[in-house]
């Protein structure tokens, strides 16, 4: 039996300070953002892959703090 984790469709990986990184599992991309920019305040960039389906490991989208969300 599948949990809830494996509902999963995106990985997001966040760069939120100099050298750290932060990796969230979501089906939300838009309020995972906005978690991550309240909770870290100076988030750089975020890049976004499949979790699940064919896809899976390819980047999907990435967003940057001038640039905003671009879908490859």
């Amino acid at each position: 039996m599948e949990t809830k984790k494996d509902y999963r469709k995106y990985v997001i990986i966040a760069k939120v300070e100099r050298d750290k990184f932060v990796k969230y599992r979501t089906n939300n991309i838009e309020k995972t953002i906005a978690f991550i920019k309240q909770k870290y305040g100076n988030c750089l960039f975020a890049n976004i892959f499949y979790k699940r389906g064919v896809n899976k490991g390819s980047q999907f989208a990435s967003w940057g703090k001038n640039k905003g969300l671009v879908l490859y």
